[in-house]
């Protein structure tokens, strides 16, 4: 392990709020366009296969043996709205290409071209918060997560030896939260080994215009704090719109948790990538300068020798358990202190 000369995961600016960000019409076409194309899978089920496969990789040596996802994961749900370029539900296609977004989102490095990203929202009831902090996907010319396992983007970002080819980007955080019951935004706009701070609930379309992919941040555990495990939880669980404003919670035909709006925590993201001027977006746009994983990964060993690490070359550098376990030894960084209002939930 090595401590770097500087901490990369510094955001451009600390996060702002905006509140009534939404207009009334626009709130009404999202919750609808949530409420109608449901069910919606949790965030984990759109990365791994199984419960057995994510169980596999996580919890610890010292994971009991009849753990469940439920002793890990929080039961927070996920739908994709619209992604690089296109809207999945047409109604939502004034807002993804909204100047209200795009104008937000440039404002954060004050650039003067963008282009929307993604649309998503997360949505969950009173339940705990098991993230300790985690930042989001950067994009590289060349390599994003249309190509690159999230493993090695992330590494990409902490080393800081790629930030020539990464892409800025801005984040549009929406949240619509009524319970004052936990449930806040915690983020380290100094970097994960300074002090954090944070946003309290409730939020009702308030907006956070945010560095995301530069800053470590975490929802907080929320709502009712005797409602917060959820056994029975599997990754095939899935959240589903019930009458009079419910959710209901589904393994299959039986139904696990239901709650109502009144203890609904929904965020909608939207993240824009931006570009100073022409040239950086004729750069994106016609690949002249990008990475690829064999200069990603000739700059890493690099930098690891460098600092007087000794490396084995790998022959499969992508799919080396060792040297994928070095790398992330290597450049660790995680945040280790939280407020004293919202502190980390672990079991």
């Amino acid at each position: 392990m090595t401590t770097l000369e500087r901490n990369p995961m510094v955001p451009a600016a600390p996060p702002s709020l905006i509140e009534d960000f939404y207009t009334p019409e626009e709130i009404a076409t999202l919750f609808s366009v949530i409420r109608e194309n449901g069910p919606w899978r949790l965030i984990l089920a759109h990365h791994f296969s199984s419960t057995e496969e994510y169980l596999a990789i996580s919890g610890g040596k010292d994971r009991k043996p009849d753990a469940q996802l439920s002793d890990f994961v929080a039961p927070v749900f996920r739908g994709f709205l619209a992604n690089d370029g296109v809207v999945f539900y047409p109604e939502l296609h004034d807002i993804y290409f909204g100047r209200k977004l795009l104008d937000t989102a440039k404002r954060l490095h004050g650039a003067k071209y963008g282009m929307a990203h993604d649309l998503l929202f997360n949505l969950c009831g009173p339940s705990h918060s098991f993230d300790a902090g985690h930042f989001d996907t950067a994009v590289f010319r060349g390599m994003g997560l249309f190509n690159t396992p999230i493993w090695l983007l992330a590494i990409m970002s902490k080393c800081g030896l790629f930030d020539e080819w990464e892409v800025k980007s801005a984040q549009v955080l929406t949240y619509f939260s009524k319970s004052d019951i936990d449930g806040g935004f915690t983020y380290w706009p100094e970097g994960p080994d300074s002090d954090p701070a944070r946003f309290a609930a409730p939020f009702w379309n308030t907006a956070f215009l945010t560095d995301n992919s530069r800053m470590y941040h975490r929802r907080e555990g929320n709502g009712a704090r005797d409602r917060r495990d959820y056994p029975g939880l599997d990754l095939a669980s899935e959240l589903h719109p019930g009458a009079d404003g419910e959710w209901s919670i589904r393994n299959g035909d039986e139904e696990i948790r239901r709650f109502g709006d009144e203890d609904m925590r929904m965020l909608v993201h939207y993240t824009a990538l931006l570009f100073d001027d022409l040239s950086e977006v004729r750069r994106f746009q016609d690949h002249t300068d990008d990475l690829d994983p064999e200069k990603v990964f000739g700059m890493l060993i690099d930098d690891m020798r460098s600092r007087g690490a000794t490396v084995v070359e790998p022959g499969d550098p992508m799919n080396d358990a060792a040297f994928v376990a070095q790398l992330t030894d290597f450049y660790s960084m995680a945040p280790s202190r939280y407020p004293a209002e919202a502190p980390l939930d672990v079991r």
